[in-house]
């Protein structure tokens, strides 16, 4: 069984409005995973304020945690089995790209620059989370490069409004 983690608790400063609600926010994205045929779906909602924002299975940010390196080592304690990460500003990701990482057995996409993308990590079950030097991808770095090839361009992150 995989569990798809969504991470959702992102300020969002750079872009100017909540990403985990632009162009049919998490719930696209859970939607996404529940026709993939994923059973577990957890929402990373920040604060737990936000909880109520999302729906199904919502965690908030426990307070010992003062970075996503941080809040991810905690959550690959906290789950047993697969894990596929979503980025909540995965505007482009859609059912063929969602199946693919869900499929794929492991490993970290690249989008169509070829820039790894950590926060589309997918992690095998029997695979244990890299100690972290401060940075996410850190955490991933021996998981294999995917080349998506047409699908690449779904595996892209969004930072401003620009993108």
């Amino acid at each position: 069984m995989v569990t798809v983690v969504l991470l959702a608790g992102g300020k969002s400063r750079r872009m100017g409005q909540d990403k985990s609600m632009m162009k049919g926010g998490v719930e696209r994205l859970r939607l996404l995973a529940i026709q993939c045929g994923v059973e577990r779906i957890i929402t990373l909602c920040g604060k737990a304020e936000r909880q109520s924002m999302f729906e199904g299975e919502t965690w908030p940010d426990p307070s010992s945690c003062n970075s996503l390196s941080e809040i991810l080592e905690w959550v690959f304690e906290k789950i047993e089995g697969a894990v596929q990460l979503i980025s909540c500003d995965s505007f482009e990701l859609e059912h063929d790209g969602m199946a693919f990482l869900l499929a794929c057995g492991g490993g970290v996409p690249m989008d169509e620059k070829g820039v790894r993308q950590p926060l589309l990590a997918h992690c095998p079950a029997e695979w244990d989370l890299n100690s972290s030097d401060g940075r996410v991808s850190s955490l991933f770095s021996d998981l294999r490069s995917l080349n998506l090839g047409e699908m690449a361009t779904q595996m892209k992150n969004f930072n401003t409004p620009l993108d």
